[in-house]
């Protein structure tokens, strides 16, 4: 009888801990949408050169944290592989992470969210698991076992399952319709020849991709010599944002909200200003990560290929925006991620499956280009040396 109330006990405290993990998580986002409201279209609403003042203010705070909180919290990529090689993530730092991130969100930097989510529902998580694998010893209950079958293991983590269950469950139900309008709205009945047209949009993309990671290695290499001044860095990096939003006020923000707006007025937008919407976004994305502010690059740079995408469409109206747009960003996507079929994926998820033979071209392009590359380009740059000691 003992047993199975400590059982219940701890599938509570699981269920508990699991569900405040969510709602904790979902918060935060919600906190990021209000404070942006309140900051942008009440506080400094009036002001002159509003961007430029409120984007370099930003920097400063920014640069103020990295000075002093640290530099917090870690990107997907770093968080991922920490995740792979120990199977927790530390959250330590989550305060001062989180206090990063919030202020570069609210300050209007072309970065989302999905970083700071990343780390935020991982450290929970981690803390989650500490603390349910310290109920267990306090109630004498079976400890996971690192030895035995995966089976077994588990088996005996059933509480950390519980919570991760309860935890998601809870986060969903707790955005509360935040992102019910998903990236982007469209009605097109898919039609065989958009497989032809994904191909030219589909390379758009992956060049958009390779300029994006070009980018990024330069801007790392910019602002080198501010590597030890924090503040002087983000308050660069603040100054430029808030500088280029005094003309292309949609470089600010993920681009999540501002995707279906320019997808709607691709025409009245133009052909010159989708495009320079889109290298603006490419660039700054890489810049403000170099300068230290703190956010994820994915949603981002898929508005900016879905921007390139629809500048193709305007001055070629056989073109379907739909096809512009999600080619272009499956194949940015492919090329930015280590792994093509994770672009693949992430579009089904984010868009109808009756348009996921566009995507598939989009990536295919992408996979066809690396093998190109490795039978071709590759071969030759290593036999250059060779040839040249032997002359």
């Amino acid at each position: 009888m003992k047993k199975i109330a400590s059982l219940l006990l701890l599938g509570l405290l699981a269920v508990l801990l699991g569900g405040s993990v969510g709602a904790v998580a979902a918060g935060f986002l919600h906190f990021i949408e209000w404070a942006q409201h309140l900051l942008w279209e009440v506080i400094s609403v009036n002001l002159p050169w509003q961007a430029l003042f409120v984007c370099t203010l930003g920097g400063l705070l920014v640069g103020l944290c990295q000075r002093f909180l640290g530099d917090h919290p870690k990107g997907i990529q770093e968080a991922v592989v920490e995740i792979r090689q120990t199977g927790r993530l530390d959250y330590v730092h989550l305060p001062q992470g989180m206090t990063t991130a919030s202020v570069s969100l609210i300050f209007g930097a072309s970065l989302g969210p999905e970083s700071a989510i990343m780390d935020l529902l991982g450290g929970l998580s981690t803390w989650v698991g500490d603390v349910l694998r310290s109920i267990r010893e306090n109630l004498n209950q079976a400890q996971v076992s690192e030895s035995g079958s995966r089976l077994v293991r588990l088996t005996n983590a059933w509480p950390n399952g519980l919570a991760f269950l309860v935890g998601a469950l809870a986060f969903g139900r707790s955005l509360n319709g935040l992102y019910s309008g998903g990236l982007l709205h469209f009605t097109y009945v898919f039609q065989w020849m958009d497989l032809l047209w994904s191909i030219p949009l589909g390379l758009l993309g992956a060049g958009a991709g390779l300029l994006y990671t070009f980018l990024q290695k330069q801007t790392e290499r910019w602002v080198e010599p501010l590597k030890d001044h924090p503040i002087r860095r983000s308050l660069l990096g603040g100054f430029v944002l808030g500088l280029a939003a005094l003309f292309l006020p949609q470089v600010l923000f993920s681009g999540q909200h501002a995707l279906q707006p320019a997808y709607d007025q691709a025409l009245q937008l133009g052909f010159w200003n989708l495009l320079f919407i889109g290298l603006a976004r490419l660039l700054l994305t890489a810049l403000l990560l170099s300068t230290g502010w703190k956010g994820g690059q994915f949603l981002p740079i898929m508005f900016a290929a879905a921007t390139l995408g629809l500048a193709m469409s305007v001055p070629f109206p056989a073109v379907p925006a739909p096809v512009a747009v999600l080619a272009a960003m499956a194949a940015l996507i492919a090329v930015v991620l280590p792994k093509p079929l994770i672009a693949l994926v992430l579009m089904g998820l984010l868009f109808p499956l009756n348009t996921l033979g566009i995507s598939l071209v989009g990536v295919g392009v992408v996979v066809f280009g690396k093998r190109l590359w490795l039978r071709t380009v590759q071969p030759a740059q290593q036999s250059r040396p060779a040839s040249a000691a032997s002359d």
